[in-house]
């Protein structure tokens, strides 16, 4: 099979009808993956990690390349049998119109591929970061420089290979098959996303592999991440179907479209299945390991804690709070009993106000609070609570 061939026969717009649609419902259905990516993260963390903001960034190439298909699929491109084929003066400026949009959409569509495999690539420096290899932060750049340096060689074969370059957009003469097909921008840009792919899929295997999480959730995240082998699949398939049909701008942007829902699907996999399976980073506004009684309770075996560095230094001072609290009750206390004991008048407050019983009472619950935080979030012993304490002004009541 060459990879030049005779130019396809013009087909009506009624045909490209159906792979518009697709387009375009493959692109609302990519927005919905990844809008219901970024909110379920924000609910759950109230912030965007970095790689939920490069999936962000991938809907403006995600639209661009759409609009450009649009204008495409609707004039049509230079690519077409031009024996026995009549065209008027305005048929042929849409014609060129369409051939020139056609560049510009073939970069936004790598853009879009090359912005989710960043996105990708972000967790698993994130997943990285958790092992003490220096190795993995290396291949991490590695691949980076990668992805940088196979996007230009894209874009430059996508303009190159034609010259000169207004070729691209002659309609007549024919321009040859070298300026309407785009073969050498198809096949460095199929190669490059499937072999990319592959090493996306095969890098975080052996981390995986590394953890002491339970096999089962090993062979789980394993089996997550080959998912991206549909994605190279669908890229090897649909260089041949392309250069089969002559470069026929409906198919290759059919196959162009269902490559897009794939490696949109692949790259939010993981983020979805972790808020499906309630794992994952997330954010804890209440403190589930303290009844109400103020006593500590153990997490239940095989229950996840997802604790955050600001959940533990907020508890830690809420601690120190209680504690004090409860010096500053005990000292009250302490001092209404000996006043009463010389029968000197009603204690007061700090602030200048007599201590009722009812305060007093609170400040004997708020001390046990306070020891039993203090002994599971500090370490200290847990503190005897002081006993209760009968105010002057009682004693007095008693006494008649």
């Amino acid at each position: 099979m060459a990879l030049y061939s005779s130019a396809p026969p013009d087909r009506p717009f009624s045909d490209a009808k159906p792979t518009l649609l697709v387009a375009w419902w493959i692109t609302l259905f990519c927005t919905c993956l990844i809008l219901l990516r970024l909110s379920g993260r924000y609910i759950r963390v109230e912030k965007l990690f970095l790689e939920d903001r490069i999936t962000a960034l991938a809907l403006l190439p995600l639209y661009l390349r759409m609009a450009c298909t649009h204008v495409v699929l609707l004039y049509g491109t230079n690519n077409i049998e031009l024996a026995g084929l009549d065209l008027s003066p305005e048929e042929i400026q849409q014609r060129i119109v369409a051939s020139k949009v056609v560049l510009a959409g073939r970069i936004f569509h790598a853009a879009t591929l090359w912005t989710l495999k960043f996105t990708t690539l972000e967790f698993l420096n994130r997943l990285a970061g958790a092992s003490s290899k220096k190795v993995y932060k290396i291949l991490i750049n590695i691949l980076r420089s990668l992805l940088a340096a196979s996007f230009l060689a894209i874009i430059v074969s996508d303009l190159a290979e034609c010259r000169p370059i207004s070729h691209y957009w002659q309609i007549l003469p024919d321009p040859g098959p070298q300026c309407r097909q785009g073969v050498a921008q198809l096949l460095t840009m199929g190669i490059s996303s499937a072999v990319l792919d592959a090493i996306l899929i095969v890098f975080p295997i052996p981390i995986i592999m590394s953890t002491r999480i339970p096999t089962r959730r090993k062979v789980l995240l394993s089996m997550l991440f080959c998912f991206g082998f549909l994605t190279v699949g669908i890229t090897i398939y649909r260089i041949p179907e392309t250069i089969k049909e002559h470069g026929d701008q409906i198919v290759r942007s059919m196959w162009a479209s269902v490559e897009l829902l794939a490696a949109t699907a692949v790259a939010n996999l993981v983020a979805l299945g972790s808020f499906l399976r309630d794992s994952g980073a997330r954010k804890i506004k209440f403190r589930p390991n303290y009844h109400s009684s103020g006593t500590t309770s153990r997490p239940q075996q095989g229950q996840g804690t997802t604790t955050s560095m600001w959940d533990q230094a907020e508890g830690e001072h809420r601690a120190r709070s209680d504690i004090n609290h409860w010096e500053d009750a005990k000292q009250a206390d302490t001092a209404a009993n000996s006043l009463s004991n010389d029968g000197a008048p009603r204690p007061q407050s700090s602030s200048g106000s007599a201590v009722s019983p009812t305060q007093s009472h609170d400040s004997l619950i708020q001390a046990d609070r306070g020891s039993s935080k203090a002994a599971a979030i500090l370490s200290l012993e847990t503190p005897r609570s002081p006993e209760r304490v009968v105010p002057a002004g009682m004693a007095s009541l008693k006494r008649r």
